[in-house]
C-alpha cells in the first residue's frame, strides 16, 4: 500500500505549471548562413541533468579552460561551410532538413553518400528525428575509411539557464542528439581509387554492424537555444567507446559561446525582433501557487554525489525525502524556510544499494517526485 501510494503521488504531482515560453527552433531563425561569426569558449565539462519541463541550468560557476576561438560560416544558397579548429563541416538545407554532407580538414576527408539528419525543422519540446548514415573517406592519402551508423535528436527540455556571467534567461530549448558509429580503416592503395560517397548501405546492415562490431563509438551531444539566437548558447559533448557491449567513457568537454560576442546579430532582422519581444507567460488562470517552480538533478544514474539546483519563485517551507523500492526512508531533511532565488543541495548515496528510489520534494505543501536510479 505505501509503494502505490508514492507512485501514486509520483505520477499525479510531477508536473509542474510552466512559468517559460516554450519556443520552437526554425529554418528562417536557427538555420546557419553565410557570413556569421560566433565566438566560442572551451569550459569545462558539466553533467546536463535531467530532461522535462522547467528546468534550472546553472552554468554560473564553470571554469574557462579556452577563452575562445572563432566559429565562422562561408557558402551560397545550397551548400554552407561552418569552419572551426580548421576543420570544414559542410551543411545543406533540403526542404525543412538539415543535413551534414561530411567533413574535411588536413588530414582527413569524409563524404556522406547517406547524410546525417542534424534538424527536421521546426523543432519544439519532444520533437524528434532519427536517420541512418553512411560514409566515406580517406585519412593523410593513406587510409581508406568506411563508417556507418545513425543519428538521432530529440528537443528534450526546456526552461531557464545561469550563464557563467551571471545573467539569466528564461527560453531555453535543449536538444539531446546520440551517434553511434562503426568505422573500418584499410590501407588506401591508390589515391584514383577514392571516389568517396560510394554506394548506400540498408538500414539492417547498419543495424547489423552496430550489433556485432567489437568497437563502436558513442557520442552524446546537448545544445541549449535561447530565443532570438542562431546559434547555441552552450553545448556538451561526450564520446565513449563500446567494445563488446562495454561503454567506457573517452573524453568529454563543453562550450559556452557568450550572447554578447554573437556577431552576425548585427544582420540578423529576424532574431533581433525576437529578442524585442517580451517572452515570459502570465496566465491569470493558472492557480498553481508554485507555478514557475525550476530544477535540476544529476548525475542519474549517480553512484556517489547526486547534486540539485532548485530555483524558487517566492519564499517557502522546503523539505526532501530520498524513498527506497520498498517505501523505506533512507534520507530525509527539513529545511525550514528558503527564499526566492536559487538553492542548491548534494545528497551522498555511496552507502546506499543500486537500484530505483524516489526523491520527494516538497514546495510548502506542494510536492514534486522523481525517480533517481543508483549505480
Amino acid at each position: 500500500y505505501i509503494m502505490k501510494l508514492i507512485f501514486t503521488l509520483f505520477f499525479w504531482l510531477i508536473g509542474i505549471s510552466s512559468l517559460y515560453a516554450q519556443h520552437s527552433l526554425q529554418s528562417k531563425y536557427n538555420m546557419y548562413r553565410s557570413g556569421d561569426e560566433i565566438i566560442k569558449q572551451q569550459v569545462e565539462y558539466k553533467d546536463p541533468g535531467r530532461s522535462g519541463e522547467n528546468v534550472l541550468w546553472d552554468f554560473s560557476k564553470l571554469t574557462s579552460l579556452d577563452d575562445g576561438y572563432t566559429l565562422s560560416y562561408i557558402g551560397d544558397d545550397f551548400v554552407i561551410a561552418g569552419i572551426e579548429h580548421s576543420t570544414m563541416y559542410y551543411y545543406k538545407l533540403s526542404n525543412d532538413s538539415l543535413l551534414l554532407l561530411g567533413y574535411e580538414n588536413p588530414t582527413t576527408l569524409m563524404i556522406n553518400n547517406q547524410s546525417e539528419l542534424i534538424f527536421k525543422f521546426p523543432v519544439k519540446y519532444k520533437d524528434m528525428c532519427q536517420s541512418y548514415c553512411h560514409g566515406n573517406g580517406k585519412y593523410c592519402n593513406r587510409l581508406s575509411l568506411d563508417i556507418m551508423g545513425t543519428i538521432q535528436t530529440e528537443a528534450d527540455a526546456y526552461g531557464m539557464m545561469i550563464l557563467p556571467n551571471q545573467d539569466t534567461i528564461k527560453n531555453v530549448v535543449r536538444t539531446h542528439t546520440t551517434k553511434y558509429i562503426a568505422e573500418t580503416t584499410k590501407p588506401l592503395q591508390a589515391l584514383s581509387s577514392f571516389g568517396g560517397g560510394k554506394g548506400e548501405v540498408s538500414p539492417d546492415s547498419i543495424d547489423f554492424r552496430l550489433a556485432t562490431d567489437t568497437t563502436i563509438i558513442g557520442v552524446e551531444t546537448y545544445r541549449w537555444y535561447e530565443k532570438g539566437y542562431r546559434y547555441p548558447i552552450f553545448e556538451t559533448v561526450k564520446s565513449r567507446v563500446v567494445k563488446q557491449g562495454d561503454p567506457q567513457d573517452f573524453f568529454s568537454t563543453a562550450f559556452f559561446y557568450p550572447p554578447q560576442e554573437h556577431y552576425y546579430l548585427d544582420n540578423d532582422e529576424e532574431n533581433l525582433a525576437l529578442l524585442e519581444e517580451d517572452t515570459e507567460i502570465n496566465d491569470p488562470q493558472d492557480n498553481n501557487p508554485w507555478a514557475g517552480l525550476t530544477y535540476n538533478f544529476y548525475p542519474n544514474p549517480v553512484e556517489a554525489n547526486l547534486e540539485i539546483e532548485i530555483f524558487m519563485p517566492k519564499q517557502g517551507q522546503v523539505r526532501m525525502q530520498l524513498i527506497d523500492k520498498v517505501g523505506g526512508l533512507v534520507w530525509g531533511k527539513n529545511f525550514g524556510k528558503w527564499g526566492e532565488g536559487i538553492h542548491f543541495e548534494q545528497v551522498f548515496m555511496s552507502p546506499f544499494s543500486r537500484g530505483e528510489y524516489v526523491l520527494n520534494m516538497w514546495f510548502d505543501e506542494y510536492l514534486v517526485g522523481e525517480i533517481i536510479l543508483k549505480k
